[in-house]
């Protein structure tokens, strides 16, 4: 019986693990914010190589809004998905650079999606 209860618990992990996607939330959405941006940035990968790109908010020629919350969803769910990170900006500014990274041999499938008010 200890045994079985061994072996579900590490089934348990390694389905955890196996099914990890790499999902950033920055901030809090508020009811009365709005989706100011939505970026869906996808990229293949190549043999040893990382694959990287700077999101910027608010576009040439638009007026940037006070953010609230950011959003990065990674769409690989198999744990080879990349990595966000904030490079400026963010919560409480009107303007934010993401950058976004895939793992080395991999692309990368997020849906960027930016907040406030």
């Amino acid at each position: 019986m200890k045994g079985l209860a061994v072996v579900a618990a590490v089934l348990l992990f390694v389905c955890l693990v196996t099914s990890q996607s790499h999902n950033y939330f920055w901030g809090v959405r508020d009811p009365r914010d709005v989706l100011l941006n939505r970026t869906i940035a996808v990229r293949s990968g190549t043999i040893l190589q990382v694959k990287s790109i700077d999101l910027v908010y608010p576009l040439k020629g638009q007026l940037g809004r006070n953010i609230s919350a950011i959003t990065v969803l990674d769409q690989y769910i198999n744990g080879n998905g990349g990595y966000a990170s904030l490079y400026a900006g963010g919560i409480g500014y009107n303007y934010t650079t993401v950058h976004l990274k895939s793992q080395r041999g991999h692309g990368y499938n997020f849906i960027v999606e930016i907040y406030g008010r």
